[in-house]
């Protein structure tokens, strides 16, 4: 089992002055500012078509324990995901979306000496999020617009700290 307290030591320097992610502004309070109300809203990977019915479902049988704090710490829902993947819980991260997983990895492990690489047209905020961190991104160039391994492995210097691989990659697929 690993030492928890040897991730804590690796952390970049105000980690504890981190604030959450702020998702795109709700459609109301855009058309509140614009004066519109005539909107779709396309960004923050929402849908179009709204709630799946099983959403639905685990909403409506939820909503007697509303007035409950939620566990914030997810135990259930990381025992449930280390025993399907067959790891501890404790080595798994949560987050309100991807971006806030990668903004945490780059904020705690990364600090501006350092430097992160990830492939040509993955997932923007992997630039974005190396970006607001001054951190210095290393973009490497697809093949076929895809992740070329080989050229990503060669861009790993004494200073990368972070390799962002992703299976499937957005926006390629």
């Amino acid at each position: 089992m690993t030492d928890p307290n040897r991730f804590s030591a690796l952390a970049a320097p105000g980690v504890r002055a981190l604030r959450p992610y702020e998702p795109g502004k709700p459609e109301s309070e855009l058309g509140r500012e614009l004066g519109i109300s005539d909107i779709a809203k396309l960004a923050s990977n929402e849908n179009p078509l709204g709630p799946s019915p099983k959403a639905q479902a685990a909403l409506a049988e939820a909503l007697g324990t509303l007035h409950r704090y939620p566990d914030g710490g997810a135990f259930e829902l990381k025992a449930r995901l280390a025993a399907h993947h067959g790891v501890a819980p404790e080595r798994i991260t949560l987050g309100n979306g991807s971006n806030e997983v990668i903004e945490l990895v780059i904020r705690t492990f990364v600090t501006p000496a350092d430097s992160v690489v990830f492939a040509e047209h993955a997932f923007i905020v992997y630039k974005l999020a190396a970006q607001a961190h001054g951190v210095r991104g290393v973009e490497v160039k697809a093949r076929d617009y895809g992740h070329d391994l080989a050229a990503m492995r060669a861009a790993v210097d004494a200073t990368t700290r972070v390799v962002f691989i992703a299976n499937p990659n957005n926006p390629t697929g």
